[in-house]
């Protein structure tokens, strides 16, 4: 009755306990507010646009067919994004390892041997030539009894998941990345435009000045003063050039092209996005693919202290064999000598019991770290969200400013140039508000830039796109929805 007992509850013997602690997620060490400091604004775009198939390819609110084929090319042919789906399948084979050691392993193998003696070694009449051939099949298994194996399987789950979304993180950036140096490009292209307008322009005035001094009315300071502004104003140039290739060049890495700086577009920027919708501070735990990584490495971390753990354990495994043996090859499967065995071996360590401890403290420490660096992500995914915010906010009341101080500055060098011409003010007055002018345009251009790209950094900070699906990982166009 004891036997049938024992028997019955063998299957649970084996399967036995998993030591280590059990992963349960963390809390950020922080309070989280219910909102954040910098309220976003409340104008964002409509409803059926955010929950259509279109909210998950944000960047196409710009409504610009090229900015869409750039991103499209980028992701399928960015270097950087093809490592990182090479390493979601790294962690995909690796967790097939780990599956494959729960479970038995089977072996197949065969020999055959012929031996012989000369005659005067051999008894009279002994055959002096034999035969030997043998197949045998072995199964092993192991007892997973502490749990070693299945927590070095949870850790490879884990880590698959932390591939995943790592390769979904820098599917994002890639894509905000691909914006922002598109719109850098823009930009750079209307400051060397807005360049090359001044020049011209300074250029025109030279020409009249030149005329006037010839004919005696103003000093020839006046014709050295125009001459060193369109010299000072032409030495830009070189430097907006330089930058322009830089940017065009960078955006080609991103999109897998030579760098030929040969990429351009039309010269205009775009209407900022709309206001995006933040959500509450909470939510961004679920959203942003980099804090979910963290989580899953903070995982596998801790399966690790429970398989260092059942390593002070005694281990036991399971073997079975069973072939068959005959001296003549066409008998092997017919009329064979059958052999099998069946073995238990159980090991237990004992001298080396100070390196499993230590082991146990190693991985102890790589989950204190991991715990670390989870909470240390937290916080600067706040940050990044809040500074975004204010971003927003401070550039869009920026720009208004600087809208309007370039249209003071545009009437100041109308003024100056009437009193120049009228003879009341000296040329300086005129060269001096043309400057303020220029300068007025090319910052506010920047300006323009950066509150456009500001939408595209808080998208990114905020997770990406703007509802709760999950991002598929069957391509890398997908990892970014």
């Amino acid at each position: 009755m004891t036997g049938r007992v024992l028997l019955g509850l063998l299957p649970f013997l084996l399967a036995g306990c998993a030591v280590g602690p059990d992963f349960e997620r963390p809390t950020p060490a922080t309070t989280l507010p219910g909102q954040w400091q910098s309220e976003p604004a409340t104008n964002s775009l409509p409803r059926d646009f955010l929950e259509g198939r279109e909210g998950l390819r944000w960047w196409t609110a710009f409504g610009d067919t090229v900015l869409n084929g750039l991103v499209r090319e980028a992701l399928e042919h960015n270097h950087d994004l093809t490592a990182a789906a090479a390493r979601v399948q790294e962690a995909q084979a690796k967790l097939g390892r780990a599956t494959s050691a729960l479970l038995p392993a089977v072996s197949l193998a065969g020999t055959a041997t012929r031996s012989g003696s000369s005659s005067d070694l051999a008894p009279p009449g002994a055959t002096l030539t034999s035969n030997y051939f043998n197949v045998n099949a072995t199964a092993g298994w192991e007892a997973d009894l502490w749990g070693k194996l299945r927590r070095g399987r949870e850790a490879s789950v884990a880590g698959f998941l932390a591939s995943e979304q790592e390769q979904r993180a820098a599917a994002q950036a890639l894509v905000a990345n691909v914006v922002l140096a598109w719109l850098q490009v823009k930009e750079l292209q209307l400051q060397s435009q807005l360049t090359g307008n001044t020049v011209a322009s300074y250029q025109e005035s030279l020409d009249v000045v030149d005329d006037r001094f010839q004919a005696g009315l103003i000093p020839s300071l006046d014709v050295q003063l125009i001459r060193q502004s369109l010299a000072a104003t032409q030495a830009n140039e070189p430097s907006l050039a330089q930058k322009l290739l830089e940017a065009r060049r960078g955006l080609e890495i991103l999109v897998g092209r030579y760098p030929a700086g040969a990429i351009s577009f039309t010269d205009s920027l775009p209407d900022p996005l709309p206001p995006v919708p933040a959500g509450i501070p909470s939510q961004l735990l679920n959203r942003r693919p980099d804090l979910l990584a963290a989580e899953a490495r903070l995982h596998a971390a801790t399966a690790g202290i429970g398989s260092a753990r059942a390593a002070l354990f005694p281990s036991f495994k399971l073997t079975a064999q069973g072939g068959s043996a005959t001296a003549e090859l066409a008998n092997l499967l017919t009329e064979p000598t059958k052999v099998w065995n069946l073995a238990g071996s159980l090991f237990m360590p004992l001298i080396n019991r100070g390196a499993t401890q230590a082991q146990i403290k190693i991985a102890e420490a790589q989950t204190a770290q991991a715990l670390a660096a989870y909470q240390s992500a937290v916080l600067r995914a706040l940050a990044e969200v809040e500074n975004a915010l204010d971003r927003d906010r401070n550039l869009t009341l920026q720009e208004s400013l600087l809208i309007d101080s370039v249209e003071q500055a545009g009437l100041s060098v109308e003024l100056a140039e009437d009193r120049y011409t009228s003879g009341l003010d000296d040329l300086l007055l005129s060269l001096d508000a043309r400057r303020r002018l220029d300068a007025a345009r090319s910052q506010l251009l920047s300006i323009q830039r950066s509150r456009r790209a500001a939408r595209v950094q808080l998208i990114l900070a905020l997770g990406g796109p703007w509802d709760d699906m999950n991002f598929p990982s069957a391509s890398n166009e997908g990892a970014v929805q």
